[in-house]
């Protein structure tokens, strides 16, 4: 089967359009991220030579995310920071807030593990611009969809998915939920089947239900044949008098590659 069938040509969809689909081609990031250095805490920023050099601190300042304030920083101060905020130039170590004292504008800091470069996140430390993000084939999941919008991906090439046909045959069928007659049975194939594409996010479905006569048989195959990308069949084709499947299908121009497996 996997030698018989290839994918469909690839589409452009939008990111919150795209999870459950497969990529079809490599995704690469356009830009470092973070695209600055980033303080990963609350808390307080500085260079930490010169908190060596002087212990205490003047706070001269603050940094909320998303703001876009250049701070240059003299020696022998800090600045209050909060996770998310960029990293003044010249700063490299960030204390968290529970490990400091405050006083007049004073930063004392209490944390004896405390190194260069704490609680910072480096420019391009995610990804660096250029670099693969997602390979060719990947699946969308939700993490590779949030991924992909957090180093702003909007569009992806995808897969799409194939229009898919069911033709569910049997003159003993009956659907659930009506009352069975002498000698009929409650049909299920249609109900598994649709349930396992859709966990496959396969959610353009069509239905086609035929008794077991030739013409029913050829008449939902052939409509099944010009609107599908793919057509499944249950029941039909085993070697009984009313098993016109492969009747059908050699009517309808189907070319066979293999007829009957060894199962019980």
């Amino acid at each position: 089967i996997d030698d018989k069938v290839s994918a469909l040509p690839p589409v452009i969809l939008s990111l919150q359009q795209a999870a459950g689909f497969t990529l079809a081609e490599d995704v690469y990031a356009a830009m470092d991220i973070p695209a600055f250095p980033q303080s990963s805490m609350d808390g307080y920023a500085f260079s930490f030579n010169d908190w060596q050099k002087n212990k205490e601190l003047k706070i001269v300042g603050e940094i909320a995310a998303g703001s876009n304030e250049n701070f240059m920083l003299l020696q022998g101060n800090a600045v209050r920071i909060f996770t998310g905020a960029a990293v003044p130039p010249g700063v490299d170590t960030v204390v968290m807030q529970e490990k400091v004292k405050t006083e007049n504008a004073v930063l004392c800091i209490d944390d004896e593990k405390l190194q260069a470069g704490n609680n910072v996140r480096p420019k391009g430390s995610e990804i660096k611009a250029e670099a693969l993000a997602l390979e060719k084939d990947t699946m969308l999941s939700p993490a590779a969809i949030g991924f992909l919008a957090g180093i702003g991906i909007a569009d992806v090439k995808i897969y799409p998915n194939p229009l898919v046909s069911i033709i569910i045959t049997g003159s003993e069928l009956q659907q659930p939920g009506k009352a069975l007659q002498y000698g009929q049975v409650y049909e299920s194939n249609s109900y598994s089947l649709k349930a396992a594409l859709q966990q496959l996010h396969f959610n353009t479905i069509e239905f086609y239900y035929a008794t077991d006569t030739p013409e029913n048989v050829t008449v939902a195959f052939q409509k099944a044949l010009q609107q599908s990308d793919v057509v499944l069949l249950t029941g039909g084709i085993s070697a009984g008098d009313y098993d016109f499947v492969l009747q059908a299908a050699n009517e309808c121009g189907v070319e066979k590659f293999f007829h009957k497996v060894k199962q019980r």
